[in-house]
């Protein structure tokens, strides 16, 4: 049961910070060029940009912005689960070394 809560909260915490990191992380920008009008393309999210957003205009300050305001949304499923992944593996490591170190203080004590 102990290991189970261990994987249910990586996989919260990961997927809590997969999602905030729409709104920290600045997206990356594509022009694409239509006939009558110029398309803006956003692509949000680290490290893999999973999340594409096609916009009639350049003035879209944040992720909230441009996702209501928009012309298209692109989702690419692939992307998303590496990107998820990684956070986790990361988020993984990051409990071991925080438990390991916390082992060691208590055992110094």
């Amino acid at each position: 049961m102990k290991t189970i809560q261990l994987i249910v909260n990586r996989v919260f915490v990961s997927s809590i910070l997969l999602i905030s990191m729409l709104f920290f992380i600045p997206p990356a920008f594509g022009i694409a060029d239509g006939i009558n009008v110029t398309f803006y393309l956003y692509l949000y999210e680290f490290p893999f940009r999973w999340v594409t957003i096609a916009s009639k205009t350049e003035s879209k300050s944040n992720f909230m912005n441009t996702f209501l305001g928009n012309d298209g949304v692109s989702i690419q499923l692939l992307n998303l689960i590496g990107s998820f992944l990684l956070i986790f593996l990361l988020v993984s490591i990051i409990f071991f070394l925080v438990k390991k170190l916390y082992r060691r203080k208590k055992e110094k004590n």
